[in-house]
């Protein structure tokens, strides 16, 4: 009898597994409308839904509308609990149980707000002509941009409006590159129209003198015993122009100039010593130095300049705006690619808007170790120089505390939002044991950047796959070429290159909306952009490894460059030889005392050259190659 019950409950139990796995597979579709409260259809453009399924707190269906009916398709006997956002803004939501038909069901959503900036210097009444606005949801997302009219005014944007008491919208104002000032919070009631009036910390003229210090090296300034100089900024914005001379003491004197970027221009730079730097001049600071890049010119006909730059000959990539539910998919496969090759990427984590899309958690968390390092890119997205010491010590504390919360990291690198910091936000990154900062060249301090003994190591942002068009208002992917030629630029003046990438230039773009799917040419061109590198034997490193590198680089790559000509022929001995005279004169490579003794042996075996061929193809190490070197000094065809 009890062999009969355990059949029958088998036999019961394989039918309800059975119909369990059949009932679960079982799906039907929702059917939403979305509509304004007056009935109008909405401009689905900037709207999403965001879907939970039950009483789960995790999302379970995120999707872009592109209509204003949207058709999902969910498992059956469920409940549902369906949210629809407007340009990053809480609109409305529904409930609806699903059983085993579809439904059809109507969200209604609050009209939108109109919303006109007026944009003034710091006497609150000269309007700004020409600065752009930007307004973004507090996500950091941006949705409308327009230049300022000779009244300072926008366009008036009609935008969702913040019915949800924690939304609100912040206007980045630029002056062309230049980022000025951060405008929040901005509330909109449904159907109403707002003028917003933002008053910038600059002046309309900039009175006070400019100064700009012109050096002939580190320490010293152009004299009267130089050769005269002139000095011309070109602003940016508006392309004009002015020149002064410099002064006997190494000086020149700038006056009355409209704030913005200037682009410098020094004559006379016959041998393209003297940097072309852009300049910050908005007032809040009056004196600039220039500094001559010096040199050691080896051969008039080989056309090899050899540079005293401490170098890393390496690449940080940098993946900003790592955050959950935005482009999740775009940024985990972007990330991917690093992920396939073995290749380290610091991610910027924003840190209070991560940590909840276990999809995105999940991923990065099995990166940390393997191919990804955590940056802190700070809470929010408004600039750390709109705070005072306090705020931005409490901001680093707390975005610091929750990515150890999230991801079990203490991570000493800083992105600041915006890539804007001063010397509050160093010093508070100094208490809380930071010790890497990457900002931007246009917006942290200017070069040098040095490579050792430094606290806190700067490394901003030398070049970018991707750049805002301002006629579309999204970001576009760069090509592979124009990138590495920026990469190449940075590693020639500064010894290292950070390569900054965001999830917006690797997604598909519809009707100016960003899409949750991978743009595969931009992915085509990073992958393309990744191999040159490699081709090129420049190292990719995590940011932080940027310092660490350079200090285990012992022989320069330019002598790897020589070695090859070297060997092909192209350069002749006297060339290369005067190349590795010149580094052991500077200590580059350190001669062992036993090697004073010379012979008067001046022929360059043929072993040598071959070792130089191999060495610089990678075919040999530094080491072996040095031992080609030490015979060179102790039979007297190299002196020191």
């Amino acid at each position: 009898m009890k062999i009969i019950n355990y059949v029958f409950l088998f036999i019961i139990s394989g039918m309800l597994i059975s119909f369990g796995i059949s009932y679960a597979e079982e799906s039907q579709t929702i059917q939403v409308e979305i509509k304004y409260t007056n009935g109008d259809r909405v401009d689905f453009n900037g709207m999403k839904l965001v879907v939970y399924q039950d009483f789960d707190k995790a999302i379970f269906l995120e999707k872009q509308l592109e209509s204003s009916i949207e058709v999902l398709t969910v498992p059956a006997n469920h409940r549902y609990k369906i949210e629809v956002y407007a340009n990053g803004m809480y609109a409305d939501v529904a409930y609806v149980q699903i059983n085993n038909t579809p439904k059809e069901i109507t969200m209604n959503i609050p009209l939108s707000g109109g919303l006109k900036f007026e944009v003034f210097y710091n006497d609150g009444q000269s309007a700004v002509e020409g600065v752009r606005v930007v307004i973004k949801s507090k996500d950091g997302t941006e949705w409308r941009q327009g230049n300022t009219n000779a009244l300072g005014e926008t366009i008036r944007y009609w935008v969702q409006s913040t019915t949800n008491q924690d939304d609100y919208y912040i206007a980045d104002v630029f002056l062309g590159d230049l980022f000025l000032k951060s405008h929040y919070p901005i509330k909109l009631i449904p159907g109403l129209s707002k003028n917003e009036k933002i008053i910038i910390d600059i002046p309309k003229i900039i009175e006070d003198q400019i100064i700009i210090n012109l050096y002939k090296d580190g320490t010293t300034k152009i004299s009267n015993i130089d050769e005269t100089h002139t000095i011309t900024l070109t602003n940016k914005l508006d392309e004009q122009s002015v020149t002064a001379n410099v002064n006997f003491r190494g000086e020149a004197y700038f006056s009355n100039l409209k704030p913005g970027v200037y682009l410098t221009k020094i004559m006379p730079n016959e041998a393209g010593n003297w940097p072309e730097l852009e300049l910050e001049i908005i007032g809040n600071h009056n004196k600039f130095n220039i500094f001559k890049t010096q040199s050691v010119k080896l051969e008039e006909s080989s056309n090899i300049l050899l540079q005293e730059i401490e170098s890393c000959n390496c690449v940080a990539f940098r993946f900003d705006d790592v955050q959950d539910y935005w482009l999740n998919d775009v940024q985990i496969q972007t990330m991917d690619v690093f992920q396939k090759q073995d290749l380290p990427l610091t991610l910027g984590i924003i840190a209070d808007s991560f940590g909840n899309d276990l999809k995105l958690l999940e991923f990065v968390k099995q990166g940390i170790g393997n191919n990804f390092k955590i940056a802190n890119h700070g809470v929010g997205n408004i600039a750390f120089t709109e705070f005072s010491f306090e705020e931005q010590d409490s901001r680093i504390k707390d975005s610091s505390q929750r990515i150890k919360n999230t991801l079990n990291v203490d991570s000493k690198i800083f992105i600041p939002p915006q890539n804007r910091f001063n010397e509050d936000t160093k010093q508070s990154l100094l208490d809380n044991g930071f010790t890497y900062i990457s900002s931007s060249l246009l917006h942290g301090d200017p070069p040098p950047f040095p490579l050792t003994g430094e606290k806190l190591y700067q490394f901003p942002e030398i070049s970018t796959t991707g750049t805002f068009d301002p006629v579309q208002n999204v970001f576009l992917g760069e090509s592979h070429e124009l990138t590495l030629v920026k990469t190449l630029e940075g590693l020639e003046k500064y010894g290292f290159a950070v390569i900054t990438m965001h999830p917006q230039e690797f997604s598909t773009i519809v009707n100016g909306t960003y899409q949750n799917q991978l743009n595969t040419n931009q992915i085509f061109e990073l992958k393309t952009l990744v191999e040159k590198l490699q081709n090129e034997k420049i190292k990719i490193v995590y940011l932080d490894q940027i310092n660490l590198d350079s200090q285990t680089e012992r022989i320069p790559i330019w002598l790897k460059n020589n070695a090859e000509w070297w060997a092909n022929d192209q350069i002749d001995d006297d060339t290369f030889v005067q190349g590795i005279e010149y580094l052991i004169q500077q200590n580059i490579i350190k001669i062992p005392e036993q090697f004073i003794e010379k012979s008067s042996q001046q022929i360059i075996p043929v072993w040598i050259k071959n070792n130089a061929e191999w060495w610089a193809n990678d075919q040999i190490d530094d080491d072996t190659f040095v031992q080609g070197i030490e015979y060179l000094i102790k039979n007297g065809i190299i002196t020191y």
